[in-house]
């Protein structure tokens, strides 16, 4: 459970991201303006690797509000530690669905807060990104982009690619274009092996 804990991608990591990067290339009709990334280092060596061979080179932007989920005291422990360190909560955890804090953790309204402030610079910002972030986090900011009020769970691989597309100048719309399927488009590009990132 890696929540915040800054480690740095595996070399199989690194290599799926420059595969990933050579293969968007490829097959990718658009390269972004812009890359935000979490300031967690495997988020930005993921970016740089995505980036290699881009001319001219694309900024990268660290975006400290992309940074993954905060897990509190269960930061950085495999499932039997926390098990072992914390056997009440984890039992808790198990035997409920519903959420229970985690000491020391963000809640999940704070980061769900979070994600509709990305949401919103993303729709003000006019420019194509490319943004890196994390598993626990992306799923509330793809709620927040599609207007979900509430967070879906979603079987996030390691390393992917969801293609976002819509139209700024049309996102305030209050008429019959807010159900127009050719304003707002997503679509899945990329989902490489899951092992290890």
């Amino acid at each position: 459970m890696l929540g915040r804990q800054d480690q740095p991608l595996t070399a199989d990591g690194l290599t799926q991201a420059e595969q990933l990067g050579k293969q968007w290339q490829q097959t990718c009709c658009w390269r972004p303006q812009a890359i935000w990334t979490s300031p967690l280092q495997r988020a930005q060596q993921t970016a740089i690797a995505l980036s290699q061979g881009q001319t001219p080179v694309i900024p990268l932007l660290v975006q400290p509000a992309l940074t993954e989920i905060d897990l509190g005291c269960l930061t950085g422990l495999t499932w039997p530690e926390a098990e072992q360190r914390y056997p009440d909560l984890c039992q808790q955890l198990l035997r409920d669905r519903h959420w229970r804090p985690i000491p020391e953790a963000e809640t999940l309204s704070d980061c769900r807060m979070r994600a509709e402030q990305v949401c919103t610079q993303l729709i003000h910002t006019e420019a194509d990104l490319w943004v890196i972030s994390h598993g626990g986090f992306l799923q509330h900011l793809l709620a927040a982009l599609l207007g979900c009020d509430r967070s879906w769970g979603l079987d996030w691989p390691l390393l992917g690619a969801i293609d976002l597309s819509l139209a700024h100048e049309d996102w305030d719309t209050a008429g019959r274009d807010r159900w127009n399927t050719s304003l707002w488009r997503w679509q899945i590009l990329h989902w490489p092996s899951r092992s290890a990132i």
